[in-house]
Formats: structure tokens, C-alpha cells, sequence
């Protein structure tokens, strides 16, 4: 015989069968049960889907064995009848708050810790058992309360601990931002002050260079003056030399002539002898002119080298200091 068949009305007594354990998916499939009577068997636990029987509005789970209620037993939301009496239960359930329907409990004959104990009361009648339902529940929800203020604050504490958590993660992601900016400024710092530091080289380079080119310059300079003067000089004195001659050689055709010493025939033969001995003088000159031109074509060249080397160096300096900045 299936539990159907056993169904009166709304009653379902499953009551006085040994039973160990609750047939949830018989009870689910007999919906029309209303009032289940499992009462004076040996049942030890309540299964979590014995919660799913929501269509249950009496149960009497009297006189059997069970230890604890099912933590979610406060689905059994349509719950007006409840009888514990006789079992091993020392507490409920915080979803027992839930159960805002009921009007009937017996909680009597269990060991109770001493506080619900004391709120649930003797149940000796009809009255009590209803004072003992709508306290239980009161006192369920005030637990249910507490428990969720408790909630509550571990929650806000986890919150601060993380927000605390998050802002030391913060604060040595930002320290490690400024030690990284300031890494890099410093990085920026070296390598300005070593351009600087190339700079000033290049600039004390370029300084001792022209300096020095001065220097060089300045001596040549001075040197080709005291050879332009004492060129000037041997010049005057060449010049007065040939004037004098000259002077003395009038004087002399003036008194040879007068004194009658030589005749007109032999200052012909002299002149002749002055003009091949001139002539002479012109070749030799044309011959060191020949000679001191390329000389003279070589040292201007020089000149020329070194001015042009001096222009080149300065433009390089130009072109690195431009690619430092660049």
C-alpha cells in the first residue's frame, strides 16, 4: 500500500511503524496530506529536503529520537502545528524564525539549553503550547537578529580590514610610484649633468684649441714681422750700398774725366763692362726670384692647411654638440 492510500482527508499517520527514516519523496508525491503524524517511531536525524514538504501545515514528530532540527527547516513556511515532545533536542535552528505561521509547539521532555528551556515553557495545555510557539519564534528571531548584527559587524570589520588592506596596497603602490619617479629624475639629473660635463670638456677642448691656435698664430704672426722687418732692413742697407756706389763711381767718372785720367773711348769700354756686369746682376736676381717663388707658394699653402684644419675641427665640435642635444 502506497502513502496515498493511507491519506484520510488531510491526515497522513505514519505513527507506531518503526520507522528510522522520513519517506520525503512518498510524502512529496502525497501533497494533498496536510497533517503528517510521524509520532512514536524511532526516527535519529531530519533530512534537509524534508523542508521542501511546504505544503505542511501539522506535524507531530513526538516521541522519537531526534537530536537536531535541519538548519533550514523555517522553509516549512505554512507550519501552524508543530509537536517536539519526547525527543534528544537541545536547540533549533536560526531559520526557526521564519516560521511565522505557527501556533502550536510542544517542546516538552527534551534537553533544551536552559535559556530556551525557560522561554519555551511546561506546555501542559492548549494555551501554553501557544504561548510556547509564539515565544520560541520571538526568541528565534531575536537570536536571528543578533546573529545578523554579528554578521554585520564581522562584515564591516572585513570591509575595514580590506579598505585598510587596500589602502596599504595603495600607499606602497604610490611609494613605489615616487621612488620610480624620483629613479628617473635622477636618472634625468645624471644625464644632464653629464652633458653639462661634456659640454664644459668640449668647451675647455675648444678653449685650449683656440688658445692655442692663438698662440701659434700669434708667434707666426710675430715671426713673419721681425722677417718683414728685418727683410725692410736689408733692403734700406742693400739700397744704400748701391746709392753710395753709385755716388762714388759719379765722383770718380766726374774726376777722371776732369784730371784727364781716362779718355770718352774708355768710359764706352767701362759702360759696356757696367752694362754686361748689370746684366749679370738681372739673371742672378731672375735666378733667386726663380728660386724663393716656390718657397714662398709652399709657406702660403701652409698658411692656408691650417686655417683650413681649424675650420674643420670647429665644425665638428659644432656637429657633436648639436647631436647631444638632439
Amino acid at each position: 500500500m502506497s502513502l496515498r492510500d493511507k491519506v484520510e482527508g488531510h491526515e497522513l499517520d505514519l505513527s507506531l511503524n518503526v520507522l528510522t527514516d522520513i519517506p520525503v519523496k512518498e510524502l512529496a508525491a502525497a501533497s494533498k496530506a496536510t497533517h503528517l503524524d510521524l509520532s512514536c517511531n524511532h526516527i535519529q536525524s531530519i533530512p534537509n529536503d524534508f523542508a521542501t514538504l511546504t505544503h505542511l501545515m501539522k506535524i507531530d514528530l513526538s516521541k522519537n529520537k531526534i537530536k537536531e532540527l535541519p538548519a533550514n527547516f523555517g522553509n516549512l513556511v505554512n507550519l501552524q502545528y508543530l509537536d517536539l515532545y519526547g525527543n534528544e533536542i537541545t536547540n533549533l535552528p536560526v531559520s526557526f524564525s521564519r516560521l511565522k505561521n505557527l501556533k502550536w509547539l510542544d517542546l516538552k521532555n527534551n534537553p533544551l539549553e536552559p535559556k530556551l528551556k525557560n522561554i519555551a515553557g511546561d506546555c501542559l495545555n492548549e494555551k501554553e503550547c501557544q504561548e510556547c510557539a509564539k515565544k520560541v519564534v520571538a526568541y528565534m528571531q531575536t537570536i536571528e537578529s543578533e546573529l545578523e548584527r554579528e554578521r554585520q559587524k564581522k562584515l564591516k570589520a572585513a570591509r575595514e580590514k580590506e579598505a585598510v588592506e587596500r589602502a596599504k596596497i595603495e600607499q606602497e603602490l604610490e611609494e613605489q610610484r615616487r621612488l620610480k619617479k624620483l629613479e628617473k629624475e635622477k636618472r634625468k639629473a645624471e644625464s644632464r649633468a653629464k652633458r653639462e660635463a661634456q659640454n664644459l670638456q668640449q668647451n675647455d677642448i675648444q678653449s685650449n684649441h683656440e688658445r692655442n691656435s692663438n698662440l701659434q698664430n700669434k708667434s707666426e704672426d710675430e715671426q713673419l714681422k721681425a722677417n718683414k722687418s728685418k727683410g725692410v732692413s736689408c733692403t734700406q742697407i742693400f739700397l744704400y750700398i748701391i746709392i753710395a756706389v753709385c755716388f762714388i763711381a759719379l765722383i770718380g767718372f766726374v774726376w777722371g774725366i776732369h784730371v784727364e785720367y781716362f779718355s770718352v773711348s774708355d768710359v764706352k769700354s767701362v759702360a759696356e763692362k757696367v752694362a754686361v756686369a748689370l746684366h749679370s746682376f738681372i739673371f742672378e736676381v731672375k735666378e733667386l726670384v726663380l728660386f724663393y717663388v716656390p718657397k714662398v707658394k709652399e709657406f702660403c699653402l701652409k698658411i692656408i692647411h691650417r686655417y683650413m684644419t681649424n675650420v674643420t675641427y670647429f665644425a665638428s665640435q659644432i656637429e657633436q654638440l648639436l647631436a647631444l642635444y638632439h
